[in-house]
């Protein structure tokens, strides 16, 4: 039992054992880190205002463990951490007092629940925070401080405009942040805090997006390729994707610890979920000839090589892009090797096993797909067979 100062955000947390488990409890209260005394978990012994302030906190913390050990009398063997935050939210009147806390101070809490559960994964808590910081932004222009209350029809209206006009974000874009917004207003009123709920009328309209998968010609274009020793390796590490269907972050780990029988099993790091892949011939030659183990790469880096690489290789053919931004599309157009990166390997993949009448069910086994709609996602259009087949039926 004890209090500790967690996160960049400075809240002090109440730690406590229940059945050997420790659990955490934040306090709603800030301190700079520079007047915690790590040693006795308390503030700082300070003379003047400062001191008065301390004083103050160290208070209001003993009240704290004071409690606790009522509660454990109290409740024995029968307490749980759901008794212990229910009675202190009562106790210490949170649910009122942090009525008076601006967005960004719930917004700290959030986050920093966010870390202590290990719920998300650290790049989606960081999407989190791009959304906050373009908030803090516009709250900057409007030289104003934002509520939960305050969050109305108006707000929103204004909001979905400066991401459009002022940070060029475009519909398909602003849809998925608007998405982590609402999920952390969903938590608000979740917790009880009093919250506006006209973000749930707030609706973005997602456009179809124009994604580059590869067709048969240029996978055996790819591997006939002769290149210089460097990028050699780039060609070979995408088209380990295109013969596994895996994200570069699963097929990048591939090992032979992972063999099991003609199959390579590995759980997915995004997911979790397990792919069952097929060892085919292609894919284990290319491994044999790393001798199953690839050097990892930033995908950044790895996407500039790639499009390098289907630069070389031809792909050339020059395709409109269309950008929404709410009524105003903007279209430009780019070579097709540009449009190709480490997720086109994975999205070849789904394609040509579809192409090639390969089951929808075994495909999703084969890459840890679990729903038939984000498959569909991954499948591009056959335009060959598009056209045969309505050439047949109407020539």
């Amino acid at each position: 039992m004890g209090f500790l100062l967690h996160g960049k955000y400075n809240y002090v947390f109440f730690t406590f054992y229940i059945q050997g488990k420790k659990y955490r409890y934040s306090t709603k209260i800030k301190i700079e880190k520079d007047e915690w005394d790590l040693a006795i978990q308390r503030p700082k012994a300070r003379r003047g205002d400062i001191g008065k302030a301390n004083k103050k906190i160290t208070f209001e913390l003993n009240e704290y463990q004071r409690f606790y050990e009522k509660l454990k009398s109290d409740y024995k063997e029968s307490l749980t951490k759901e008794i212990v935050k229910t009675k202190f939210d009562q106790h210490f009147q949170l649910a009122q007092s942090v009525k008076a806390l601006t967005y960004s101070d719930y917004f700290d809490i959030y986050i920093e629940q966010k870390k202590e559960s290990q719920s998300v994964k650290k790049g989606s808590w960081e999407a989190y925070a791009r959304i906050h910081d373009a908030i803090l932004e516009m709250a900057k222009t409007e030289k104003t401080t934002y509520y939960l209350t305050g969050f109305d029809g108006a707000f929103f209206n204004r909001f979905i405009k400066f991401l459009r006009v002022n940070k060029e974000i475009s519909d398909n874009t602003l849809k998925r942040k608007m998405g982590f917004f609402k999920s952390f207003l969903n938590w608000c009123i979740k917790n009880g805090y009093q919250t506006n709920k006209a973000f749930k009328q707030v609706s973005i309209k997602g456009r179809e997006t124009f994604h580059v998968s590869l067709k048969d010609k240029e996978v055996d274009t790819l591997a006939g390729l002769e290149l210089d020793k460097a990028l050699d390796y780039y060609k070979d590490l995408f088209l380990i994707g295109v013969y596994s269907g895996q994200r570069y972050s699963d097929y990048s780990r591939f090992n032979r610890k992972f063999i099991d029988g003609n199959n390579i099993v590995i759980r997915a790091k995004k997911t979790g979920q397990f792919s069952y892949i097929p060892l085919n011939n292609k894919l284990k030659d290319l491994l044999d000839k790393y001798e199953w183990s690839l050097k990892l790469i930033a995908s950044q880096k790895f996407n500039i090589k790639i499009q390098k690489i289907c630069r070389i290789a031809g792909f050339d053919e020059v395709i409109q892009i269309d950008k929404f931004y709410g009524n105003t599309k903007v279209s430009k157009d780019v070579p097709r090797w540009k449009l190709i990166g480490s997720h086109t390997a994975r999205r070849t993949f789904i394609t040509l096993s579809a192409q090639r009448n390969v089951p929808k069910s075994l495909v999703m086994q084969a890459t840890g797909i679990k729903s038939y709609k984000t498959l569909e996602n991954y499948t591009r259009l056959d335009i060959d067979k598009l056209n045969q087949e309505m050439f047949k039926a109407w020539d």
